[in-house]
């Protein structure tokens, strides 16, 4: 009796948000080739290796990017889904939700070089990885 006592003492003194289940998805794919200006390059699709809880909620994204070469002035990279796109302003970095996914959804990496003509040397994408971090009750 006393353990279940000490137990809903517990729970009605803990926060829902530490009630919930943790999970996430990574994803890793070998990068295009840039080889001309003013054109859009995509990775490979990236998603999760089984199915998501219905009621999960973004928790973070991460992404890794990995060059051959130096970044070129101009570089453009964006993380899509089919409905939305956010603008990735570095090679590595983490957001923190709100971010404009739901976290079952298949991500693409897209790249692209603010100039025209041909780039010399190309921006070779040797991989791109995206890592989903996830909650739900």
């Amino acid at each position: 009796m006393r353990g279940w006592r000490l137990l809903a003492l517990l729970l009605s003194t803990t926060p829902l948000a530490t009630l919930a289940a943790h999970g996430a998805w990574s994803g890793k794919s070998a990068g295009p080739q840039l080889s001309v200006g003013k054109q859009s390059y995509a990775s490979q699709p990236l998603r999760p290796g089984s199915p998501l809880p219905p009621d999960a909620v973004i928790k973070s994204i991460s992404w890794r990017i990995a060059l051959l070469s130096p970044a070129p002035p101009g570089l453009e990279i964006k993380l899509c889904s089919v409905s939305a796109c956010m603008t990735l302003d570095r090679l590595t970095g983490r957001q923190a939700a709100p971010v404009p996914f739901t976290p079952g959804e298949t991500l693409r990496f897209l790249y692209a070089v603010n100039g025209q003509g041909q780039l010399r040397p190309p921006v070779q994408v040797v991989s791109n990885q995206v890592t989903v971090n996830y909650y739900w009750q």
